[in-house]
């Protein structure tokens, strides 16, 4: 059996857009030690009986309603992102947010996995003697995530 590729933590990026319209630049966030992505549908079960033997056990058939994403990233508190994350907090507009695997996409000249959109960004900050600062982002999708390989980072 061959084994599969895989990636280190350490091959998992995420960036926040500063939401400049004109000229969006995207800083990398750092000091997570933990990454994750959620993609979730939202459903509608019908019933639908067999024609041929009304009286027969009836099959279930899922509909999709809706697609929806969020992502959540916990870790150190880095001095260098707060104030990037502060401005998302307190603003009303979703920010731009990418997820890049390294190494991970199709090869040649896009060699990286990138997930994209438009996000709602909340913090926690907790603390606790004898530790360093924990920070704990969430985004909640605002639209649709777009998933590509894409150029490798120069």
């Amino acid at each position: 059996m061959a084994q599969p590729t895989v990636f280190s933590f350490g091959k998992g990026l995420v960036y926040l857009g500063d939401g400049d319209a004109e000229d969006e630049t995207f800083t990398k966030l750092c000091g997570f030690n933990s990454i994750s992505l959620q993609i979730e549908k939202d459903t509608n079960d019908v019933t639908i009986p067999d024609c041929d033997d009304p009286d027969a056990a009836a099959w279930t058939a899922t509909d999709v309603l809706a697609l929806s994403w969020s992502s959540e990233f916990e870790g150190i508190l880095a001095k260098e992102a707060e104030p990037l994350l502060w401005a998302a907090v307190n603003s009303s507009e979703s920010r731009n947010l990418r997820i890049r695997i390294i190494g991970a996409g199709s090869g040649g000249g896009t060699p990286d996995l990138q997930f994209a959109g438009k996000a709602h960004i909340g913090e926690s900050i907790t603390g606790t003697r004898g530790e360093k600062y924990q920070v704990s982002v969430t985004a909640t999708g605002d639209g649709a995530l777009v998933r590509a390989s894409v150029a490798a980072l120069s």
